[in-house]
């Protein structure tokens, strides 16, 4: 598209106009995910479960708020019903602005703001590969050619693949085996397993590449770190929507805000100091101590799960009961 060396603007001039694109085409056509919990038969009464976990039991539907739902007659085929992606989300323009106020409070919510920023060091750790591999690879002892290089975006990829079916298969036969040995009730806790991979894998990752970059290790060393920082951040985001859609499902949406944006405007940030890092502590030094930051952060997931409960049950307890039009009504 244009002359790095001279034109660089060009490049982020032409992309405005997909970016721009992407966006109309999310906020037109791209309504909010949410699960509405019906009432289900157990035990010879009728139980409904509300977003904020509370339980209330009926002795018959007749006393069920809305009656008993029936399915809907299918009027089209299984996969073009999953494929469709436009609809209408409940709670309109009201809920739009009210969400702002929302995204406030999730940011003050240690529950989120945890996972918010483990996910801007795990960003981190990948913007410090990439502003970095290019003169390793290219450098002694390598000295691989751009197109060489180049495919250290394969590695990424398949990295990600990767991701996909063992933060998603894998975490649902998880959280199935730990709900039926707690009575068939699925806590919100039950997805904090899939938290394990990203951490163990970022962490592993940075560290893998600093000392490869440091001690010249084959340059496979470096496609490897790549990889597995690509599952990483595949397998953590996949894990970050779990977790603060079930702890939080009123707030679903703004969470998704903070999770998002605010730690990628933070990565930002570190991103412009990546450089001045490593001229101060040497390539080893400063991703070692991103290397540790994950791990360090990522160490909280043991108090979250062993208190966590009750830190979200309170939560919910003083703010659960009141919606604020939120875009994932319950």
């Amino acid at each position: 598209m244009t002359d790095a060396a001279t034109k660089w603007r060009i490049f982020y001039l032409l992309w405005i106009i997909p970016s721009a694109v992407s966006v109309l085409l999310a906020f037109f056509f791209l309504p909010e995910t949410y699960y509405i919990r019906p009432a289900l038969a157990f035990d010879g009464r009728v139980i409904m479960q509300s977003a904020t976990e509370k339980v209330q039991i009926y002795e018959d539907w007749e006393e069920v708020p809305g009656g008993k739902s029936l399915p809907e007659t299918p009027n089209q085929s299984t996969w073009v019903r999953d494929l469709q992606f436009w609809g209408k989300t409940r709670g309109g323009w009201q809920a739009m602005w009210v969400c702002y106020l929302q995204i406030l409070g999730c940011f003050v919510n240690p529950l989120i703001f945890w996972v918010a920023f483990l996910n801007a060091i795990v960003f981190g750790s990948m913007l410090s590969i990439g502003e970095t591999y290019v003169f390793v690879l290219s450098g002694p002892p390598y000295f691989l050619n751009v197109h060489i290089i180049a495919l250290i975006n394969l590695a990424s990829g398949f990295g990600s693949l990767i991701a996909w079916p063992v933060s998603g298969a894998m975490i649902a036969w998880v959280s199935r085996r730990l709900a039926m040995s707690n009575a068939g009730v699925r806590d919100a806790e039950h997805y904090l397993p899939a938290f394990i991979l990203p951490i163990l894998g970022g962490t592993a990752s940075i560290i893998i590449y600093g000392l490869a970059a440091k001690w010249k290790w084959h340059f496979m060393f470096i496609y490897l770190s790549y990889g597995l920082n690509s599952f990483t951040f595949t397998s953590l985001a996949t894990a970050n929507t779990l977790w603060v859609t079930e702890a939080f499902p009123q707030w679903a949406a703004p969470a998704l805000v903070v999770l998002g944006g605010v730690s990628y405007m933070a990565s930002f940030g570190i991103s412009f100091k990546i450089q001045v890092w490593v001229a101060s502590q040497g390539i080893a030094g400063t991703n070692i101590e991103i290397g540790s930051m994950i791990a360090v952060v990522g160490l909280v997931l043991i108090p979250i799960s062993f208190w966590g409960k009750k830190l979200r049950q309170r939560i919910h307890e003083r703010w659960g009961i009141s919606e604020m039009g939120a875009l994932r009504p319950q």
